[in-house]
């Protein structure tokens, strides 16, 4: 019995382990790095909070034109990927990966996710999508032809929000043409690889000082990872739009500074239904920019959240590189263009 016992018990650890391993938790630190930002830099809380301003008075005046049955502007999002190293955690990441994951933050953004109409009836009214598309650089810097995805020898601790500032920038292509990925194992160089990643808020200091970034870990880009904690990726690309996690604020106003977002008052993690918030009302489980969907559920930005995106493209830091001159600089500006160019 004893023998039973205890091979029970292997049994349940063992599972217990993969599961773990299977559906690793969502461990965002964007809110944590960029108060710590904005202590280090005063100005740029103001720059913040001036702008959140003008992204409510956005909200109020701007009709998403989707609603109009009219198009809505194309944003066309240069990207370059730095890779740091060959493994992560036994991953691999190639040019391959990389065009796929960042195809499927593509499909997030646009509701073209194999799974966008299946969204609950309950926020289905709610749901939207923006137009825009990332793209890998085809030019680098220097004028070279390029795929936009580099390689660099294993680093890691591009997470923090200060120490690795040199080797940063020494990496950085302009971040007023580009917006920067850096994949790594380590996000915070503190023996942790579960991690899963981290972004900067639209900031005029950070751009300047070639610092703006996204941070993944590349063990859970699509096809290292199931495809639904995979879209934690298109949830870092929400955070460099300027968009907050659901639950930050609580139920106390403004919240994530979007109105049609139900409040959360506490982040939950793993849990697709059944969910409730302080109102007794269910929370938007769906949603990219909480911690719910990365276990199996991720299906869908708001209207508001778009529109307070749709804001951010007008933010200093972001604005110009979108603009025809930076797409034709970087070789992006074509109507259909592959996400990796030709070999």
């Amino acid at each position: 019995m004893k023998t039973f016992s205890l091979s029970v018990l292997l049994l349940v650890l063992a599972c217990s382990a993969l599961r773990a391993q299977t559906h690793p938790h969502l461990n965002c630190r964007t809110h944590e790095v960029n108060e710590h930002m904005y202590h280090l830099h005063p100005e740029s809380r103001t720059e913040a909070e001036s702008f959140n301003e003008y992204s409510r008075n956005f909200a109020k005046t701007h009709t998403h034109t989707a609603a109009r049955g009219e198009a809505d502007p194309t944003y066309i999002i240069p990207v370059v990927f730095h890779i740091y190293g060959t493994s992560f955690s036994g991953a691999t990441v190639d040019d391959a990966l990389i065009t796929t994951a960042l195809q499927k933050v593509n499909e997030d953004f646009t509701g073209l996710n194999d799974d966008y109409g299946t969204v609950s009836s309950l926020f289905a009214p709610i749901k939207s999508t923006m137009d825009i598309e990332f793209r890998l650089a085809q030019i680098d810097p220097s004028g070279n032809p390029t795929t936009g995805i580099i390689y660099h020898p294993a680093a890691n601790g591009f997470g923090n929000g200060g120490g690795d500032d040199a080797a940063i920038q020494a990496d950085a292509w302009d971040n007023y043409k580009y917006a920067n990925v850096y994949i790594q194992s380590d996000l915070y160089n503190d023996g942790s690889t579960t991690n899963s990643g981290v972004a900067w808020y639209p900031n005029t200091w950070m751009s300047d000082n070639n610092l703006a970034r996204v941070v993944y870990n590349g063990r859970y880009l699509h096809g290292n990872t199931d495809k639904e904690f995979a879209s934690i990726l298109s949830h870092e690309f929400g955070h460099y739009l300027n968009l907050i996690h659901t639950f930050e604020g609580g139920c106390t106003y403004p919240n994530d500074e979007v109105t049609d977002t139900p409040p959360e008052d506490q982040s939950v993690d793993g849990e697709c239904a059944g969910a409730t918030n302080c109102e007794g009302n269910p929370i938007n489980s769906e949603n990219y920019m909480g911690y719910n969907g990365a276990s199996g559920c991720y299906k869908m930005f708001t209207a508001g959240q778009i529109t307070r995106m749709e804001a951010a493209m007008n933010h200093p830091s972001r604005v110009t590189l979108w603009q025809q001159s930076n797409l034709v600089a970087t070789g992006v500006f074509t109507p259909t263009g592959p996400y990796l160019s030709a070999t």
